[in-house]
């Protein structure tokens, strides 16, 4: 199916210029903030795991229901709705709408009292962020000629991969400066807990995001471009159901990297402080450069090598591309055996750069292979499978088997 060329044609960039260009790119850097700063959002619990655990008197299994599923599973859902939201209305202003929803349920966790206050703050930072990727993705796909998508695409990805970093840096400066009364000077931070005032910081660092894309065009979607694209969206998902043996094995590639991936990134904090015996502030800056250091080697490497394989193996090189870069999150796993410290963070951090080139491979593709009506909505499947079994059940089997198999935090 993948080598059909009706189904997966090249794309020209006749018609490209400096003017389309310049605009296109102002969009992707907008992109690129705003994965740092939702990825910053959903992430940072990770962070700050025992001191949450210790305020609001909760396990280790509740901290994963936080992590995982009381973001995921409205995240998938509204994803999904979201998705064929984005295929049909003004996609800036939906974006928008989203931005301001995630930065203050961000704040509202931080004000958080008990574990059902903090778990609805994270259902609707699931919701606010479900808008992100169909909306990104698919003016991206408009923006730019599919030979020309590597780069942009990286430069996406690279957003969401150098969070890891700089929201453990930005926490970590947070968790060191909170005690010494650096933020006394704002009333509303003074008397709240460390871990609190992070989350409220980068629920205003959100909102203020959401002003910069009052100013971005809305880009003109482009037609299908394939034979079997239809113009209307039920036909579009009808063919994807009809086409099941490509789209299910590609979903579900996605569903088990986005498990490995947020094991590591969930619980490598916490594995380095009960483990290695870090304070959990030195932890969040030895995984911040770790993780930059990776993510933007990977995203040079993932701007080169996409668009040479598009143009030399069209998209089904980069299904291939995308199994072959999965295969390097393998050194991450091997940290839990390693003696040093040191070592144990930059192997763990490794994660970001097999994500960077496998993310960047699997969203080039995504749009191309899906009917042009739907490719809001089959972004948002990317996001629903690597999120609800990934990013939902990796964290969670963490815990429980900690909890009830070892009995052990260790």
């Amino acid at each position: 199916m993948l080598s059909d060329p009706d189904v997966v044609p090249k794309q020209s960039s006749a018609g490209w210029n400096f003017s389309k260009s310049l605009r296109a790119w102002y969009a992707v850097a907008l992109f690129c903030i705003a994965q740092i700063v939702s990825t910053i959002d959903r992430g940072m619990l990770a962070l700050v795991v025992d001191p949450v655990r210790a305020d609001l008197g909760i396990s280790d299994v509740q901290i994963a229901l936080l992590q995982g599923f009381a973001f995921s599973i409205f995240y998938v859902i509204a994803g999904v709705v979201l998705g064929l939201v984005a295929d049909v209305v003004n996609r800036k202003r939906l974006l928008i709408a989203g931005i301001v929803v995630w930065s203050a349920a961000t704040i509202a966790s931080g004000l958080a009292e008990t574990f059902g206050q903090m778990f609805a703050a994270r259902l609707l930072i699931g919701v606010g962020e479900a808008v992100l990727a169909p909306c990104a993705v698919t003016m991206i796909a408009d923006l730019f000629p599919v030979d020309r998508r590597g780069r942009p695409m990286a430069l996406y990805i690279f957003g969401s991969m150098i969070a890891f970093g700089v929201g453990s840096l930005a926490v970590g400066f947070v968790l060191d400066a909170a005690p010494k009364g650096a933020f006394d000077f704002i009333s509303l931070l003074g008397d709240l807990a460390p871990w609190r005032i992070a989350f409220v910081l980068a629920g205003i660092v959100g909102l203020g995001l959401a002003m910069l894309f009052v100013i971005m065009e809305e880009p003109r979607r482009k037609s299908g471009q394939s034979n079997t694209d239809s113009s209307g969206l039920q036909d579009g998902i009808m063919f994807m159901v009809r086409e099941w043996r490509l789209y299910l094995p590609l979903y579900m590639t996605l569903a088990f990297f986005g498990m490995g991936v947020a094991v590591v990134l969930n619980w490598s904090p916490v594995l380095m402080s009960r483990v290695f015996g870090y304070a959990i502030d030195d932890v969040s800056k030895m995984l911040g450069v770790g993780h930059i250091a990776w993510a933007a080697l990977g995203s040079i490497l993932a701007g080169f090598i996409i668009d040479r394989a598009v143009k030399r193996w069209n998209t089904a090189g980069l299904i291939w591309l995308g199994a072959g870069m999965s295969l390097l999150s393998i050194p991450a796993c091997l940290a839990v055996f390693i003696g040093d410290g040191i070592l144990a963070v930059a192997l763990l951090s490794s994660v970001t750069l097999a994500s960077a080139l496998f993310g960047s491979a699997m969203l080039s593709a995504v749009p191309e292979i899906a009917p042009s009506r739907t490719r809001g909505l089959a972004v948002a499947l990317y996001a629903f499978f690597m999120t609800l079994i990934g990013f939902s059940l990796g964290p969670f089997l963490v815990a429980y088997l900690t909890e009830h198999i070892f009995q052990d935090e260790q």
